[in-house]
């Protein structure tokens, strides 16, 4: 499975981490942790509350990938993108500029490019959607869940080009080019129902497998290998002059629309996590032990450790957890899901505090977070025990699921 993001968001959370411990008011000598007159002591703390919710979920291809094929229980449905009206040459010439009875369009070839090796029986099939309106799709906000709020894509949409799936092997760069050619026929579709922009102003293409059964990436609109179409044409700029030349339209935005893993109840009663259907966690613990603890005292060492109870990872899948102290207090501990009608079931979004974040992969079934700066944060009253947020870091694939269990957190401190 792919690593979507670079990892150096990791090293950026883990340097974050060792600054929050040294932000405290009180000076603290951790070379007095070894001073023989100070005693390594030993206590629990007990879990107060957790609950699972359901946010709604990021838009895949915010990763510099869209995403094809069916995969872990989700089923992609399409993956839409737009391409820039304007050309990148100068003068910029736009879409609709390419109608005019002065220029001649010989053909266009819409390409895109992949890290993936594939040879499969499917087909990728290229369509304009027929939207009447600039913006028809929006990468914050359209996703599987919010698809009632948008236009009809699938059932607004004519089919361009079709491409087979087969061969598909990067070369020495790291990359395979998929391309559609449009010439003769295929070019006057091009012509009538994507260049048209005053048709069909929103300018949006659609990519649709025909039942790939692995996983499949191209590089998005977010990536230097964005997709992009060429256009070669020849132009009459007077009675003797004709200039014959090519421009480049750009990738704009994009996003893959997937079915996610179905929420069951067993999700429920685990620490669950998975960023394709916006399953987050949350965990508080019991710390008024902390507060009876003597003015001074160090906090040597606590991880949080969660052991995991059932997962869809399969051999070589890395999956990173991120836990945030929370900002502000839950007022309701149970289930919530951003798609309830119930307002007081709908509130899913919690703030984190910066004084603490943090990030720990999966490694021997199992996960151990180090929560010392938080508690000893706490200690000295630079975090408030509002709870730990658990999600899935973005680096994770999203089809990607993992259940933890629940347990007490053990705390190593030093006190004179």
């Amino acid at each position: 499975m792919h690593n979507y993001l670079s990892k150096k968001w990791l090293l950026n959370a883990g340097i974050l981490c060792l600054f929050f411990t040294a932000c405290s008011e009180e000076t603290i000598v951790y070379s007095e942790i070894e001073n023989p007159n100070y005693t390594i002591n030993t206590l629990t703390l007990p879990l107060d509350q957790n609950k699972v919710f359901q946010v709604s979920p990021t838009a895949l291809g915010g990763g510099g990938k869209f995403f094809f094929g069916d995969v872990k229980g989700s089923e992609n449905l399409f993956t839409l993108f737009s391409l820039t009206l304007f050309s990148g040459s100068l003068p910029p010439t736009a879409l609709y500029d390419l109608l005019a009875d002065s220029i001649q369009v010989d053909s266009a070839l819409v390409y895109m490019q992949t890290a993936d090796s594939l040879n499969s029986t499917s087909n990728l099939s290229l369509y304009s959607i027929l939207g009447t309106e600039d913006n028809i799709f929006s990468e914050d906000s359209t996703s599987y869940y919010t698809l009632d709020n948008f236009m009809d894509f699938e059932n607004n949409a004519t089919l361009l080009h079709q491409i087979p799936l087969t061969n598909i092997e990067p070369d020495s760069a790291g990359y395979d080019t998929l391309n559609f050619l449009f010439k003769d026929e295929s070019l006057e579709l091009l012509k009538e129902f994507y260049f048209d922009v005053d048709t069909y102003p929103s300018r949006t293409l659609m990519l649709k497998d025909d039942g790939l059964n692995e996983l499949f990436t191209i590089e998005s609109d977010e990536s230097s290998y964005q997709p992009r179409m060429r256009v070669w044409y020849k132009a009459t700029v007077n009675d003797t002059t004709m200039i014959d030349t090519s421009i480049l339209f750009f990738g704009d935005k994009g996003l893959s629309i997937f079915s996610p893993p179905e929420v069951i109840e067993e999700d429920k009663s685990f620490i669950t996590l998975n960023s394709g259907s916006g399953l987050q966690s949350l965990l508080r613990y019991d710390l008024d032990i902390i507060n009876d603890l003597e003015r001074n005292s160090i906090v040597k060492n606590a991880n949080l450790i969660l052991n995991v109870e059932s997962s869809n990872l399969e051999d070589g899948d890395e999956f990173y957890v991120v836990v945030a102290a929370l900002a502000d207090s839950v007022e309701n501990w149970d289930f919530t899901t951003f798609l309830s009608d119930d307002e007081s079931l709908s509130d899913s979004v919690y703030a984190s505090d910066p004084n603490f974040i943090i990030s720990r992969k999966v490694e021997d079934g199992k996960i151990e977070i180090p929560i010392q700066a938080f508690l000893q944060s706490y200690k000295n009253d630079i975090i408030s025990n509002h709870g730990l947020m658990l999600y899935s870091g973005p680096v994770n694939s999203p089809f990607d699921k993992v259940r933890l269990d629940m347990d007490s957190v053990e705390v190593l401190y030093v006190k004179p």
